[in-house]
């Protein structure tokens, strides 16, 4: 599915789990197309029920560009 995200024209952001990070099949690919791969620590298959609070953070980070607290 994030292939989706490579004709895309406009920001986009691939949330995965931080220990698939490095061995996630696309990463780079995704990386060269624009896409921000972002790493969400403490989370399995579901994110909004595994980590909430890193979900939202990595959510709003990508919608407003900024860093969240």
């Amino acid at each position: 599915m994030p292939q989706l995200l490579l004709g895309l024209a406009i920001p986009r952001t691939f949330l995965l789990p931080e220990a698939d990070q490095a061995t996630f099949p696309g990463s780079a690919e995704l990386t060269e197309a624009g896409v921000s791969v972002v790493a969400v620590p403490d989370r399995g298959h579901t994110i909004m029920l595994d980590n909430p609070e890193a979900f939202v953070r990595a959510t709003a980070s990508a919608l407003t560009g900024r860093e969240q607290d």
